[in-house]
Protein backbone atom coordinates (compact mmCIF):
# COMPACT_ATOMS: atom_id res chain seq x y z
CA UNK A 1 0.00 0.00 0.00
CA UNK A 2 1.20 3.70 -0.76
CA UNK A 3 1.39 6.05 1.93
CA UNK A 4 1.01 10.06 1.55
CA UNK A 5 4.39 10.05 2.73
CA UNK A 6 5.76 8.08 -0.23
CA UNK A 7 3.23 10.07 -2.23
CA UNK A 8 4.34 13.47 -1.08
CA UNK A 9 8.29 12.25 -1.87
CA UNK A 10 7.09 10.83 -5.38
CA UNK A 11 5.12 14.15 -6.58
CA UNK A 12 8.63 16.25 -5.08
CA UNK A 13 10.59 14.16 -7.42
CA UNK A 14 8.33 14.73 -10.57
CA UNK A 15 8.37 17.94 -9.65
CA UNK A 16 12.42 18.48 -9.20
CA UNK A 17 12.97 16.79 -12.48
CA UNK A 18 10.46 19.34 -14.10
CA UNK A 19 12.22 22.23 -12.96
CA UNK A 20 15.70 20.45 -13.84
CA UNK A 21 14.46 20.07 -17.17
CA UNK A 22 13.03 23.68 -17.67
CA UNK A 23 16.06 24.98 -16.52
CA UNK A 24 18.43 22.98 -18.59
CA UNK A 25 15.71 23.90 -21.41
CA UNK A 26 15.75 27.40 -21.18
CA UNK A 27 19.86 27.49 -20.83
CA UNK A 28 19.98 25.27 -24.03
CA UNK A 29 17.65 27.12 -25.94
CA UNK A 30 19.61 30.84 -24.45
CA UNK A 31 22.96 29.69 -24.21
CA UNK A 32 24.27 26.47 -26.00
CA UNK A 33 22.21 27.26 -28.87
CA UNK A 34 23.37 30.29 -30.04
CA UNK A 35 27.04 29.86 -29.03
CA UNK A 36 26.88 26.29 -30.95
CA UNK A 37 25.14 28.12 -34.10
CA UNK A 38 26.92 31.57 -33.95
CA UNK A 39 23.41 33.14 -33.52
CA UNK A 40 23.36 36.22 -30.88
CA UNK A 41 21.26 36.62 -27.94
CA UNK A 42 19.57 40.00 -27.47
CA UNK A 43 16.53 41.78 -25.51
CA UNK A 44 13.20 43.19 -26.49
CA UNK A 45 13.44 46.87 -24.51
CA UNK A 46 9.65 48.11 -26.04
CA UNK A 47 6.53 46.76 -26.75
CA UNK A 48 6.26 47.44 -30.58
CA UNK A 49 6.31 43.52 -31.68
CA UNK A 50 4.03 42.85 -28.98
CA UNK A 51 1.80 40.60 -28.58
CA UNK A 52 3.90 38.28 -30.42
CA UNK A 53 7.19 39.47 -28.62
CA UNK A 54 6.43 41.21 -25.68
CA UNK A 55 9.02 43.36 -24.15
CA UNK A 56 11.41 41.65 -22.07
CA UNK A 57 12.09 38.99 -24.12
CA UNK A 58 14.71 37.29 -25.27
CA UNK A 59 15.68 37.16 -28.83
CA UNK A 60 17.92 34.91 -30.89
CA UNK A 61 18.51 36.44 -34.33
CA UNK A 62 21.21 34.72 -37.20
CA UNK A 63 23.64 37.51 -38.36
CA UNK A 64 23.01 38.23 -42.12
CA UNK A 65 25.67 38.40 -44.80
CA UNK A 66 25.09 39.58 -48.39
CA UNK A 67 23.51 35.93 -49.45
CA UNK A 68 20.79 35.98 -46.67
CA UNK A 69 19.67 39.36 -47.41
CA UNK A 70 18.56 37.83 -51.22
CA UNK A 71 16.50 35.33 -49.25
CA UNK A 72 14.87 37.87 -47.09
CA UNK A 73 10.95 38.00 -47.43
CA UNK A 74 7.61 39.88 -46.31
CA UNK A 75 7.08 38.36 -43.09
CA UNK A 76 10.44 37.88 -41.93
CA UNK A 77 11.59 40.03 -38.73
CA UNK A 78 14.47 41.16 -39.11
CA UNK A 79 16.95 43.47 -36.86
CA UNK A 80 18.71 46.35 -37.74
CA UNK A 81 20.21 49.59 -37.18
CA UNK A 82 18.01 52.84 -37.79
CA UNK A 83 20.65 55.28 -37.68
CA UNK A 84 24.21 54.15 -39.37
CA UNK A 85 26.52 56.27 -36.65
CA UNK A 86 24.10 54.49 -33.51
CA UNK A 87 24.47 50.81 -32.29
CA UNK A 88 20.77 50.97 -31.60
CA UNK A 89 19.19 47.98 -33.12
CA UNK A 90 15.18 47.45 -33.55
CA UNK A 91 13.65 44.47 -34.07
CA UNK A 92 10.97 44.71 -36.54
CA UNK A 93 8.54 42.79 -39.50
CA UNK A 94 9.43 43.23 -42.88
CA UNK A 95 5.83 44.42 -44.21
CA UNK A 96 7.44 44.85 -48.05
CA UNK A 97 10.77 44.93 -50.42
CA UNK A 98 11.48 47.62 -52.62
CA UNK A 99 13.95 49.06 -54.71
CA UNK A 100 15.99 52.62 -53.54
CA UNK A 101 17.32 55.57 -55.33
CA UNK A 102 20.21 53.31 -56.00
CA UNK A 103 19.17 50.53 -56.95
CA UNK A 104 19.99 48.37 -53.78
CA UNK A 105 17.40 46.32 -52.06
CA UNK A 106 15.08 48.15 -49.30
CA UNK A 107 12.67 46.68 -46.82
CA UNK A 108 9.72 48.72 -45.50
CA UNK A 109 9.27 47.58 -41.68
CA UNK A 110 6.61 47.84 -39.57
CA UNK A 111 6.69 46.59 -35.77
CA UNK A 112 3.41 44.40 -35.25
CA UNK A 113 1.79 46.67 -32.33
CA UNK A 114 2.61 49.86 -34.65
CA UNK A 115 -0.08 51.31 -36.40
CA UNK A 116 1.63 52.17 -39.68
CA UNK A 117 5.10 51.52 -40.76
CA UNK A 118 8.57 52.66 -40.00
CA UNK A 119 9.50 56.18 -41.66
CA UNK A 120 12.73 55.18 -43.63
CA UNK A 121 12.90 51.79 -45.46
CA UNK A 122 16.32 49.52 -44.26
CA UNK A 123 18.84 49.16 -46.70
CA UNK A 124 20.68 46.07 -46.85
CA UNK A 125 23.96 47.53 -44.57
CA UNK A 126 21.39 48.50 -42.38
CA UNK A 127 20.30 44.78 -41.49
CA UNK A 128 22.44 42.92 -38.65
CA UNK A 129 20.10 39.55 -38.15
CA UNK A 130 16.77 37.49 -39.08
CA UNK A 131 14.90 36.25 -36.01
CA UNK A 132 15.47 32.41 -35.58
CA UNK A 133 13.11 32.45 -32.10
CA UNK A 134 12.69 33.83 -28.81
CA UNK A 135 11.83 33.39 -25.37
CA UNK A 136 9.07 35.64 -23.73
CA UNK A 137 10.24 37.25 -20.44
CA UNK A 138 13.77 35.60 -20.51
CA UNK A 139 15.75 39.10 -21.55
CA UNK A 140 14.30 40.72 -17.92
CA UNK A 141 16.83 38.57 -16.00
CA UNK A 142 19.57 39.15 -19.00
CA UNK A 143 19.59 43.04 -18.44
CA UNK A 144 19.47 42.46 -14.78
CA UNK A 145 22.86 40.79 -14.92
CA UNK A 146 26.13 42.27 -15.55
CA UNK A 147 28.75 40.32 -17.56
CA UNK A 148 30.75 38.65 -14.68
CA UNK A 149 27.48 37.55 -12.63
CA UNK A 150 26.49 35.68 -16.21
CA UNK A 151 29.71 34.13 -16.21
CA UNK A 152 29.62 32.98 -12.35
CA UNK A 153 25.45 31.97 -12.75
CA UNK A 154 27.08 30.11 -16.34
CA UNK A 155 30.08 28.23 -14.36
CA UNK A 156 27.74 27.44 -11.11
CA UNK A 157 24.96 25.88 -13.50
CA UNK A 158 27.93 23.98 -15.19
CA UNK A 159 29.06 22.68 -11.91
CA UNK A 160 25.80 22.02 -10.29
CA UNK A 161 25.01 19.92 -13.90
CA UNK A 162 28.33 18.06 -13.75
CA UNK A 163 27.48 16.92 -10.20
CA UNK A 164 24.24 16.00 -10.50
CA UNK A 165 25.17 13.99 -13.39
CA UNK A 166 28.22 12.52 -11.36
CA UNK A 167 25.50 11.66 -8.49
CA UNK A 168 23.29 9.98 -10.85
CA UNK A 169 26.01 7.60 -12.66
CA UNK A 170 27.02 6.97 -9.31
CA UNK A 171 23.71 5.90 -7.62
CA UNK A 172 23.05 3.76 -10.74
CA UNK A 173 26.42 1.74 -10.58
CA UNK A 174 25.31 1.05 -6.68
CA UNK A 175 23.86 -2.14 -5.69
CA UNK A 176 20.33 -1.06 -4.76
CA UNK A 177 19.36 -3.44 -0.81
CA UNK A 178 16.61 -5.57 -1.57
CA UNK A 179 13.17 -4.81 -0.24
CA UNK A 180 12.35 -6.02 3.03
CA UNK A 181 9.70 -8.69 2.27
CA UNK A 182 12.62 -10.33 -0.49
CA UNK A 183 15.04 -10.16 1.64
CA UNK A 184 13.01 -12.25 4.45
CA UNK A 185 12.03 -14.77 1.84
CA UNK A 186 15.25 -14.96 0.98
CA UNK A 187 16.76 -16.19 4.66
CA UNK A 188 14.07 -19.13 4.13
Amino acid sequence: MTTARELARGAATALTWLALAVVVGVLTAMVLVPRVAGWVPLTVMSGSMAPGIPAGSQLVVDPVDSDDLAALATGDVITFMPFPDDPTLLTHRIVGIGVNGDGERSFVTQGDANDVADPDPVTAPQVRGVLKYHVPFVGHLATALSLEQKDVGRNVAAGVLAIFAAWQLVSALRPRPRPRAEAHAAQM
